[in-house]
């Protein structure tokens, strides 16, 4: 073991963490020269308990430490991101590249080898010599023809991403900034697009229609802002997420069948039933509204306030709202990386932490609802099999 790798990787992961040697040194329990000499690689040996300790104070796998993450080295992140902190940053990198490291081990245990899936539509990206606006206005138009949406508004965009590109999507716990990630590993030819579980269902949807615009452009490894700082390819994206979940013509069809006049004045309540239509956040709609001239910029600002949850409540889909809300808080794990860890799982060449971090669960409430599904490795160690044995007299919980 290389003792001064190993004191690097410790000084990349606890910078990374926003800790100071003192910080990691006490929770380590270690004290600072000790943790000085191992970073800088001049003490003469490190035990495993010692890594260890530094593992867990850093919540890493000590694998890290030892033997570094060629996942992380070589995979490229597009990040969408909120006024985070470095360390929230990590945070979030890190949880989105444990399933596509998973994936890769999967590779090793020799496992089913299901690739990703084969794109069911090729879209020509627009002219990026046009405005922004027209760019994402365009590609949100040949996105909807690729997969013969017409101008009905998107069920799951999830399930679009994955039809039109072949990617893999996730819905992962990641710190509140952290919005959207879009993470590829050229060695494995494969991609992650994974977003935050939140309680607003049209962010989330958004944000993951604002990632697909990324991949379509193919913008490459950077760290979008989502505050004013937000370069022209950022808002360029927003425009296309905008066009795609809410289209220009879709809306015009809804304001006809809704006999509402042309040229008449915007009121709340109409917006609020356009946007929960294409279930887009009333901002959203509001933008849209004004670059269709249907709404003045004053008539925006006016129309501007209400939050997701009160116009539900005003409107009469409250209680949908809710549980839209209780569903976008849920991880989902992308599908077929799933489909991989229990077939591993069940050949007994996975362990069930791995599932349970997929599906951002306990290990114990993973392997019961394994059991319950009659899903045991195959041969079981005697603890699964009594849990499920349990499982299926309805003991265990």
């Amino acid at each position: 073991m290389d003792l001064v790798l190993v004191g690097e990787r410790i000084r990349r992961e606890r910078e990374r963490a926003g800790l100071n040697q003192r910080d990691l040194a006490r929770r380590a329990q270690l004290s600072q020269p000790t943790l000085t000499r191992i970073e800088t690689g001049t003490r003469a040996n490190v035990t495993l308990a010692e890594l260890d300790r530094l593992a867990v104070a850093l919540g890493i796998p000590v694998r890290l430490l030892t033997s570094g993450d060629p996942v992380r080295e070589r995979v490229q992140i597009a990040a969408r991101t909120d006024e985070v902190t470095l360390a929230e940053r990590e945070e979030a990198l890190r949880r989105t590249l444990e399933v596509l490291e998973l994936d890769a081990r999967l590779d090793k245990l020799g496992t089913n080898t299901t690739q990703q899936r084969k794109p069911q539509g090729h879209v020509k990206v627009p002219d990026q010599q046009l405005p922004g606006e027209v760019q994402a206005s365009e590609l949100a138009e040949r996105v909807r023809e690729a997969l013969h949406l017409g101008c009905a508004p998107v069920a799951d965009v999830d399930e679009l991403i994955e039809q039109l590109t072949g990617v893999d999507t996730a819905v992962l716990r990641l710190p509140k900034g952290a919005e959207g990630f879009t993470a590829t590993d050229p060695a494995r030819d494969t991609t992650l697009i994974a977003v935050r579980a939140c309680d607003v269902p049209e962010r989330q949807r958004f944000s993951f229609a604002h990632e697909l615009g990324h991949l379509l452009w193919n913008d490459g490894a950077q760290v979008h802002a989502l505050n004013d700082g937000r370069t022209p390819g950022e808002r360029r994206c927003d425009a296309f997420a905008r066009n795609l979940l809410a289209p220009r013509e879709g809306i015009r069809s809804w304001l006809a069948a809704e006999s509402f006049p042309e040229g008449g004045r915007m009121d709340e309540r109409t917006a609020a039933l356009l946007a929960r239509h294409f279930r887009v956040s009333f901002p959203v709609i509001l933008i849209q509204l004004e670059e269709m001239s249907l709404v003045t910029t004053e008539q925006k600002n006016d129309l501007r306030g209400p939050t997701g949850v009160q116009l539900a409540h005003r409107y009469g889909w409250g209680p949908a709202y809710e549980q839209e809300k209780d569903a976008a808080q849920a991880v989902r794990a992308p599908r077929r990386i799933l489909e991989r860890a229990v077939d591993a799982y069940r050949q007994n060449l996975l362990g069930v932490r791995a599932l349970a971090m997929l599906e951002g669960c306990k290990p114990e409430e993973a392997e019961a609802r394994l059991a319950e599904a009659g899903i045991v490795p195959d041969p079981p160690n005697p603890r699964r099999a009594n849990l499920s044995r349990l499982v299926a007299r309805g003991l265990a919980k």
